[in-house]
């Protein structure tokens, strides 16, 4: 007889702990699947519900529809406008002797580790899928010219292929090196491959930033910054310089690199682009053969040192204390005031030539390289017949431009206004820029000798300036206004300066021209007619003064024109604060419950009306009295699993026949690329390329491509665009974002916006509000007076509500102040609701982990934040009692918003009012099932053999 195998105690104690391990882990695992199973359906692209619709249902239930007649053609015609973005956003920097555009079938030579590796997006929410993207090579041979493939070789495979740049990834881990290939490592076989292809040299130079962390301000390894070039960059430099006649350096940043390397090596051209996207880079090798002449202009002020702006005196990770609340231990001051970008460095260099400086220590030529507003052409522009016309509420400013060059083009006219700095603003607190943007508009492409008449429309509400110390609310001041037409700020300021008779012997660094300068004179103080909103009506007084820092410290001074030495700021308390006892108290999570609040009707179906769907509020009135029988009909359970659920997507809730959504980031086009999943869009572009372009009609354009993305991916909310503040160059996420000046923000925010939601989908514009440094980000209590909120960080926002309508924002993870940003009523619901009227969705950044617990669902939606980015089914859940009846009651209104945002997409699309929303079980869910099913029995076999097992021994050792 054959005996069999004994087991020993050690191998089935072991076996029992696999089993239990198994049953563990599917009971672990069954939990996890339960808790994440939105996040895993979204991953998998597996769909929890389905519309039935009556086959005898006549409706036209398509409410949104493709303008194409298949996926291809769409796609196609998206690749078109990423790559007409980058034509037009392209920024020609230099052109010395017109050595661009380079002869067609030039054999050219591509220096830097980063014509391997350009930028096409950024990091996080803003990153593009670039497995498909061409590379330089294939665009510049398409463009007929032949690259060197040796050096090409050397970059992709060879000894150079070790030298890549680096960044932090989304959770801000690793570092950011630049990593060029040094002047060593070239051999003979690299340089003798210059002779055969020295018709010129391109020379790549890149930086990239992305989500979570701001590029390094200190030192690298290599000893420089991030923002300015080291010496493996400059021995590359010289090398070009020593063996070719021609050097042309392409920027590839969305960040202002310092470029004061162009003069010092006579780098005889350079162009600048941001982030490409899908297609984009296909406009490098045509602008650099002459077949698209650039018309792009700078969106940022690219300073000789990217230090000398005052807000970098408060940038970077400066903490409290003595703070133990939660993810309430960081602040920033904003002390530079209004005075961002160029409305520090053109104000500055106006009191320089008038005189109002006592002690002159400012020089704006050896501060500016290239103000905002910069771009060349390869064809020249003659501007006349200047006429600003005023018209009731607007001044219409025309101008003639002529294209007196030999090749075609555009032109970008930008009109500029110049606002008295009186006595009663010196004596309240209110600061003046020299000059802000107030109008602009592109040309079309003119042939040479040809010219148009460029008309633009400036708002009179544009004179308005906010007062927060005086009268509390927004004022006309009595004086002269200039209204001018520059190429950029700086030119514009010097026709207004010469307007005022002053010249280059007075410190001037060029003469402007009076002749296109008009000014019109306010005689008296004007404080009522933009004291009330013209949207809603409501009035307008201050919101924000618990954001000032001066509410808690009375004795703070911010940048002031009165006193550029006195008042320049310096980190405010040397980047350690301790806090007041009532700055501690203000960082607590705070709720106040209104007792008075009546419960609402909850579950209940109106005899007079019925049972009502989501589908009869298609185009209904956001006020009209019928929400309320909607609303009624929900029970607290729908409500709150609404709001608290909305991460990535917005639940069913089948009483209503509401669908649930697909919403998505991100500023670059709809991507999957945080969350996975099969619902992919074209990549864009990055915001500084499109705001580049200068061009709104285009904008609209690519908002109307995107919108296209979102009908064919069923994608109904959208977590775009990026409206921050290019605050400092620094800024991780201004690749995000269009632009430091706001009104160019608003105006591209707005047009896009139109063009997204004119397809059925809606936006939620980010990050609302102060959230232009990645640094702390995560409740860093960001601190800014009134007026420099009003009109440079919300002022892209409020364009972007009352222009383009937009149906959707996103509270910014940070605080204003000490109140986390989506818990300030005077921001969410006074200043959005009340002075914007804004309609839609508020919804939170992510609140999917337990450390967003700061971003408190009660303060929240009492302040009027309505949905939580939340894909964790056992977060923010309310006891019941917490569902008191003022909860119940802010609960209904975010439902009211969301609602209102999801019946106006395209997410009711092929739903009528006699569909049924049927939830189904995602398929994901049976695989899981089945291998359950296959890990239980495994372990239930393992069990019950090692039991028969020992059984059998115990029996054959006792008969023994």
């Amino acid at each position: 007889m054959k005996k069999t195998k004994k087991i020993s105690k050690p191998a089935a104690i072991i076996l029992y702990i696999v089993s239990a391990v198994l049953i563990i882990g599917v009971i672990v695992g069954d939990i996890y699947a339960k808790n994440y199973s939105q996040i895993i359906s979204i991953y998998l692209s597996h769909p929890t519900s389905k519309i039935v619709t009556d086959d005898k249902d006549k409706e036209d239930n398509e409410y949104y529809k493709s303008s194409f007649a298949s996926a291809d053609k769409q796609k196609a015609r998206a690749e078109e406008v990423v790559q007409k973005l980058v034509e037009e956003g392209i920024v020609l920097l230099k052109n010395e002797n017109n050595a661009l555009p380079l002869k067609s079938k030039g054999k050219i030579t591509v220096l830097g580790q980063n014509s391997i590796d350009l930028v096409y997006g950024g990091g996080g929410s803003g990153s593009v899928e670039t497995a498909k993207v061409p590379d330089l090579k294939a665009v510049l041979a398409q463009s007929g010219f032949e690259v060197n493939k040796t050096l090409w070789d050397f970059y992709q495979t060879g000894a150079g292929s070790s030298y890549r740049k680096k960044t932090p990834d989304i959770e801000g881990k690793g570092s950011f090196e630049v990593n060029e290939v040094p002047r060593s490592v070239y051999t003979d076989k690299e340089i003798n491959s210059f002779k055969d292809y020295n018709d010129a040299a391109l020379v790549v130079i890149g930086r990239s930033g992305g989500e979570h962390s701001d590029l390094a301000t200190d030192k690298l390894s290599t000893g420089y910054h991030y923002l300015e070039i080291d010496n493996n960059e400059k021995d590359m430099l010289k090398l070009a310089k020593e063996n070719f006649e021609t050097v042309v350096v392409l920027i590839n940043s969305s960040n202002p690199i310092q470029l004061g390397f162009l003069d010092e090596y006579n780098i005889d051209a350079a162009i600048s682009v941001g982030a490409l996207g899908q297609t984009g880079a296909y406009a490098i090798g045509e602008v650099l053969n002459g077949s698209v002449n650039p018309s792009g202009n700078l969106v940022d002020t690219y300073a000789y040192d990217a230090f000398s702006s005052p807000a970098m005196a408060n940038f970077g990770n400066y903490k409290i204390a003595n703070s133990q609340v939660d993810k309430g231990n960081s602040y920033m001051v904003y002390g530079e005031g209004i005075y961002v970008g160029y409305k520090y460095y053109e104000t500055r260099y106006e009191d320089v030539v008038l005189g109002n400086e006592k002690e002159i220590d400012y020089n704006y030529s050896e501060q500016v390289q290239f103000p905002f507003g910069y771009g060349l052409s390869y064809s020249q522009f003659k501007w006349s017949d200047y006429r600003v016309k005023e018209k009731d509420d607007k001044y219409e400013v025309s101008l003639k431009v002529m294209n007196t060059g030999s090749v075609p083009g555009k032109d970008v006219v930008q009109i500029y206004m110049q606002s008295p700095y009186t006595k009663y603003d010196k004596d309240n607190g209110i600061e003046k820029a020299s000059v802000e943007l107030v109008g602009f508009a592109k040309t079309s492409e003119m042939k040479a000798g040809k010219s148009e008449t460029v008309t633009i429309e400036v708002d009179k509400e544009e004179m308005k300036t906010y007062d927060a110390n005086g009268k509390g609310t927004y004022i006309v001041d009595a004086g002269d206004y200039y209204f001018t037409a520059g190429e950029n700020a700086h030119d514009a300021l010097n026709n207004i300066l010469a307007a005022k008779g002053k010249t280059t012997k007075d410190g001037m660094d060029y003469d402007g021209n009076p002749a296109l300068v008009q000014n019109f004179t306010v005689d008296t103080l004007d404080s009522t007619t933009y004291a009330e909103s013209a949207v809603t009506g409501n009035k307008i007084s201050n919101q924000f003064d618990d954001v000032d820092i001066k509410h808690y410290d009375s004795s703070f001074k911010y940048l002031s024109r009165k006193d550029w030495k006195g008042t320049w700021p310096s980190t405010y308390e040397d980047g350690s604060l301790t806090a007041s006892k009532e700055l501690l108290d203000d960082l607590a999570i705070s709720y106040t419950e209104d007792k008075d609040a009546v419960m609402p009707e909850t579950g209940v179906i109106s005899k007079e009306f019925g049972e009502l769907n989501a589908a009869m509020f298609i185009g209904r009135d956001y006020d009209d009295k019928l929400w309320d029988v909607l609303l009624n009909q929900l029970t607290v359970d729908e409500m709150t699993k609404l709001v608290r659920m909305g991460g990535y997507a917005t639940v069913p809730i089948k009483s209503i026949n509401l669908p649930g959504t697909s919403n998505l980031d991100g500023p670059a086009g709809i991507s999957n690329t945080l969350v996975g999943g099969n619902k992919q869009g074209m990549a864009y572009p990055a915001e500084v390329v499109m705001a580049s372009t200068w061009n709104v009609k285009l904008i609209k354009k690519m908002g109307e491509s995107v919108g296209e993305d979102g009908i064919r991916n069923e994608v109904a909310g959208w977590y775009a665009p990026g409206v921050n503040t290019h605050r400092t160059p620094f800024g991780g996420r201004n690749f995000e974002y269009f632009s430091e000046d706001g009104f160019l923000s608003g105006k591209l925010s707005a047009s896009e916006v139109k063009g997204v939601q004119s397809k059925g989908t809606f936006v939620y514009m980010k990050h609302f509000a102060l959230n232009d440094q990645e640094t702390n980000r995560l409740g860093g209590a960001m601190f800014a007076n009134e007026q420099a909120m009003r009109e440079i960080y919300l002022k892209p926002f409020e364009t972007t509500v009352r222009e383009g309508d937009a149906r959707g924002a996103m509270a910014a993870m940070n605080r204003i102040g000490a109140r986390w940003a989506g818990g300030h009523k005077g921001l969410m619901t006074e200043t959005l609701r009340n002075e914007w009227g804004f309609k839609g969705t508020v919804v939170t950044d992510q609140a999917s982990l337990s450390h967003f617990a700061y971003q408190d669902l009660r303060e929240g939606i009492e302040a009027g934040t309505n949905l939580w980015l939340n894909t964790d089914s056992k977060l923010w859940k309310l006891s019941n009692d917490q569902l008191t009846p003022a909860v119940v009651n802010h609960l209904r209104e975010s439902v009211h918003n969301i609602l209102y945002s999801i019946v106006n997409s395209n997410a009711m699309n092929g739903i009528s009012t006699s569909s049924r929303i049927v939830e189904i079980t995602p398929l994901w869910q049976y695989w899981l099932i089945a291998a359950n099913v296959v890990i239980l029995l495994a372990a239930l076999a393992i069990i019950v053999f090692v039991t028969r097992k020992l059984k059998k021994q115990n029996k054959v050792n006792i008969s023994a």
